[in-house]
């Protein structure tokens, strides 16, 4: 039973990793309203977060990559 959880978890782990480098090479970016609305935070907290550097900044034209916030929302459960 043990072993069993432990391959699973191992199997959700792989899988984590190619859903993140699949978004990274397409990459989608998100709206602040996006990011939002996923994080449950407001735009002033996101950007508050980002100055503090516990936030993903944003790219050039003010988007986000999914990646990064995939990534945060990640390491955020750990």
């Amino acid at each position: 039973m043990q072993t069993d959880l432990q391959a699973l978890r191992e199997e959700v782990s792989a899988l984590k990793d190619v859903v993140h480098l699949l978004v990274r090479v397409k990459g989608e970016r998100l709206t602040t309203t996006q990011v939002e609305e996923r994080i449950g935070r407001t735009r002033q907290t996101i950007m508050k977060m980002v100055r503090h550097g516990d936030f993903p900044e944003p790219c050039a034209d003010g988007r986000w990559l999914l990646s990064d916030i995939l990534e945060y929302e990640s390491a955020k459960k750990h």
